[in-house]
């Protein structure tokens, strides 16, 4: 169990998603990118590697129970920008769990919550996944990124022949000029 508000101050406020995470992943069994149910199987506060900051160490597992990513929320950093998206993150967090404020750790923990998976080329590493936004569970969401662009595909669809009906009703019945 970690206290948060200790350590981030009570004028700090959650705002909006953003921001670049990292996850730390040896496994090489990777996950397709996109949206996936899970829960946090745990989350506890660490201190970096410098010792100048503290960030949220997040495991995060699928709802198989069979993979495990990683992720790092900074929340104490002498780089004000890095403090910002961690803060957001963990507004987004907060949210998608339906929680006003997180104040502990403890709150996290076996909590269910989907995130969105990226692969990452790390160069000399192997690929791994990382998390790129963190939301409610919810049966409507696209599970993966082609689900989405499929989506999106329809719904241009839907638009375009939504614009076309509403040309032709604009035309009149007989496709002349609009009467007077």
């Amino acid at each position: 169990m970690s206290n948060i508000s200790s350590l981030i101050g009570n004028n700090q406020q959650y705002i909006q998603p953003g921001g670049v995470d990292y996850n730390a992943t040896a496994n090489k069994n990777l996950l397709p990118a996109g949206w996936m149910d899970g829960y946090i199987e745990s989350a506890e506060i660490r201190d970096t590697k410098s010792g100048t900051g503290q960030y949220i160490y997040i495991a995060w597992r699928t709802s198989d129970g069979q993979h495990l990513v990683h992720d790092h929320i900074n929340i104490k950093n002498t780089n004000s920008v890095a403090v910002d998206i961690g803060l957001r993150t963990l507004g987004t967090i907060a949210r998608a769990l339906g929680l006003e404020s997180i104040d502990d750790t403890e709150q996290l923990n076996g909590r269910e919550i989907a995130v969105r998976l990226a692969i990452e080329e790390a160069g000399e590493w192997p690929a791994r996944n990382v998390i790129k936004a963190y939301a409610k569970v919810s049966s409507t969401r696209p599970k993966r990124a082609s689900d989405l662009d499929k989506t999106r595909h329809q719904i241009r669809g839907n638009e375009n022949r939504n614009q076309q009906a509403n040309f032709r009703s604009a035309e009149g019945p007989t496709g002349d000029e609009i009467p007077f």
